[in-house]
C-alpha cells in the first residue's frame, strides 16, 4: 500500500482544480440556499424520529424525499432487522459512473414523550439552535443537501460524470451491522469514496473532518451464588451481589485514558427480596478502545476473571459474555488522502480544517473496512444525547452553530469537487 501523500498526489495528477473556481460563487449559492436549509432542518427536529418510533422515521423519510426531488434520484427503502425499528432510505441517481456514496441517519436518542417535555420549541434567532437531532444528524443531512445543491450549479459536469447513493440508516443509534451490508450489496462497483456526514465537533476556531474513530466490545458478566435465608441460613449463602461487587471495581479500573481506551459499567441487576441471599447477579458494561492490542490485553484480563476464586464467597462462579464487538476504525493511507481535499478546501477559504479520531462509533465503523470513508462532514455543534434539568423542567441541550453551516459546506463542496476532478480517467483512487 502506498503512503498518503503519494495516494494524495496520484488522486490531485492531471485533475483540473475545483479549488481555482471562484470560491465566492460557491459560497453566495450556500447563502441562497440556506433559508430553505433552516426550513429544511426545522421540519426535520419538529418531528420525532426516536429509533423505536418506525412513524416518526418514516415521516423524516418522508420530508427527506421532497426535499432531495429535485435531483431526481430513484427511491428505495429497506426493512431494518432491528425489531421496531423503521425503514433505512436510498436516494439513487442511477448511470454508469463510478458511485460516490454519501450517508446519513434518520434516528435520534430522544422517544417521543421526552422531546414532548424537553424540546421548548424551535428557536433560530440565536447563532445556536438547539434541538433533538439538530446536531446528531439531522444537522449533516442538510449539510448534504447544502453540498449537492452547489456542487450541481457549479460542476455539474462532475455530478453527472459520476452515480450518486445517499443512504440514511434508520437505526444508527442502536449501531445495528444490517445497514451497511445492505447499502454495499447494493453497489454496483467500489465507490471513489464514502462520506459520513456526522457532526463537526470542533470550537469556533475551526472545522474537523474524522479520520477514524474507536471500536466498541459488549459484555455480560454473571455472578452465580447460593440462594439461602438470610437469617436462618444466612452463612449457608454465596452473595452474588456482594462478589459481583469486588469484579465492578476491578473491571472499570481497567480505563486507560493515556491509550484512550474506556471500560464503562452501565447496568447492574441482582437480588429479588432482602430476605433472601442472591443466588445470580450480573453487570453489563462496554470496552471502548482504538489500540487492538490493548483491547486484547483487556479480553485477557476479562476471561481471566472467569477463574479467580473469592475466600471470602467460595462457591461462586463467574462468566463472561460477549454480546457484541464492533472493531476501531483505524486512519489509513486512503482516508488520509481523501481528508487532504478538505484540508486544502480549509486553507484556501482561510477555515482550518484539522483531522481527528473520535470515541464514538457511527456507520464510518462498518464501512470503513470496504471503502475509503470519511466522517465528520456535518456543521459544528455539540451535546448530542443530552437533556438538562433546569427548575424542575428538562431541556434538550443538543446545538448546532448555524454559522457553520455555511463554512463547512463550502469546504464540503470545494473539497469533493477537487476530488472529483482530480484522479485520472475513471475517477477511482489508487491508494
Amino acid at each position: 500500500m502506498i503512503s498518503a501523500e503519494q495516494g494524495y498526489s496520484l488522486l490531485r495528477e492531471d485533475g483540473d482544480s475545483a479549488l481555482g473556481l471562484d470560491q465566492e460563487a460557491f459560497l453566495e449559492t450556500i447563502r441562497e440556499d440556506w433559508p430553505e436549509a433552516k426550513a429544511f432542518l426545522k421540519d426535520l427536529v419538529e418531528e420525532n424520529s426516536f429509533t423505536l418510533n418506525p412513524d416518526g422515521v418514516r415521516k423524516n423519510s418522508e420530508t427527506i424525499i421532497r426535499q432531495f426531488a429535485s435531483f431526481n434520484f430513484s427511491t428505495r427503502v429497506l426493512p431494518s432487522t432491528l425489531d421496531g425499528a423503521g425503514e433505512h432510505l436510498i436516494l439513487d441517481s442511477g448511470g454508469e459512473g463510478v458511485p460516490v456514496l454519501l450517508v446519513s441517519h434518520l434516528d435520534t436518542v430522544y422517544p417521543p414523550e421526552e422531546q414532548a417535555a424537553a424540546f421548548l420549541g424551535w428557536d433560530d434567532l440565536n447563532d445556536r439552535i438547539e434541538g433533538p437531532g439538530t446536531y446528531d444528524i439531522k444537522g449533516g443531512t442538510v449539510a448534504m443537501w447544502l453540498m449537492l445543491r452547489c456542487l450541481h450549479q457549479h460542476r455539474p459536469d462532475l455530478f453527472a460524470r459520476h452515480r450518486w447513493i445517499l443512504a440514511w440508516n434508520a437505526a444508527e443509534e442502536r449501531l445495528c451491522e444490517d445497514f451497511s451490508s445492505a447499502v454495499l450489496a447494493l453497489l454496483p462497483s467500489e465507490p471513489l469514496a464514502c462520506l459520513v456526514f456526522e457532526g463537526d465537533n470542533r470550537s469556533q476556531d475551526g472545522h474537523e473532518v474524522l479520520c477514524g474513530r474507536s471500536g466498541i466490545a459488549r459484555f455480560r458478566l454473571c455472578v452465580h451464588g447460593k440462594s439461602a435465608h438470610s437469617g436462618n441460613s444466612h452463612s449457608a449463602g454465596v452473595n452474588a451481589i456482594v462478589r459481583i461487587a469486588e469484579l465492578v471495581g476491578r473491571i472499570a479500573g481497567l480505563t486507560d485514558y493515556e491509550r484512550f481506551t474506556t471500560v464503562n459499567v452501565g447496568v447492574i441487576r441482582g437480588g429479588l427480596t432482602t430476605n433472601r441471599v442472591p443466588d445470580r447477579a450480573e453487570i453489563l458494561f462496554e470496552v471502548r478502545y482504538r489500540d487492538r492490542a490493548h483491547f486484547e490485553e483487556i479480553q485477557s484480563t476479562l476471561h481471566a476473571l472467569q477463574h479467580v476464586g473469592s475466600t471470602d464467597h467460595p462457591g461462586a462462579s463467574v462468566v463472561l459474555e460477549t454480546l457484541q464487538e464492533i472493531p476501531a476504525w483505524v486512519e489509513s493511507p486512503g482516508t488520509l488522502a481523501l481528508a487532504r481535499f478538505w484540508q486544502d478546501a480549509g486553507q484556501i477559504c482561510g477555515h482550518p480544517v484539522t483531522l481527528g479520531i473520535r470515541s464514538g462509533l457511527s456507520d464510518a465503523n462498518f464501512f470503513s473496512p470496504h471503502v475509503r470513508t470519511l466522517d465528520g462532514l456535518g456543521p459544528r455543534g455539540g451535546n448530542s444525547h443530552s437533556v438538562v434539568n433546569e427548575g424542575g423542567r428538562p431541556r434538550i441541550t443538543e446545538f448546532v452553530d448555524q454559522n457553520s453551516f455555511l463554512t463547512k459546506s463550502l469546504i464540503n463542496a470545494l473539497g469533493l469537487a477537487n476530488l472529483l476532478a482530480s484522479p485520472k480517467g475513471d475517477g477511482r483512487p489508487t491508494t
